[in-house]
């Protein structure tokens, strides 16, 4: 499976969305459009509300 950046896979999708609507890897992996070490992704993310408990803003 071909594995790319999230820049890399905005712009071959014509989209804006934002690392809250795609899981990203852990690690740090090849991307295959960009050519740079960095996060990939690995898949849609269904439940967003987690991930905004997870990373609200702390006061």
């Amino acid at each position: 499976m071909a594995e790319f950046c999230l820049d890399c896979w905005k712009r071959m999708n014509h989209t804006r969305k934002t690392e809250r609507d795609y899981v990203l890897s852990n690690g740090r992996d090849l991307c295959e459009g960009c050519g740079r070490f960095c996060r990939v992704v690995e898949g849609e993310r269904t439940l967003k509300f987690l991930y905004d408990l997870r990373h609200r803003k702390k006061k």
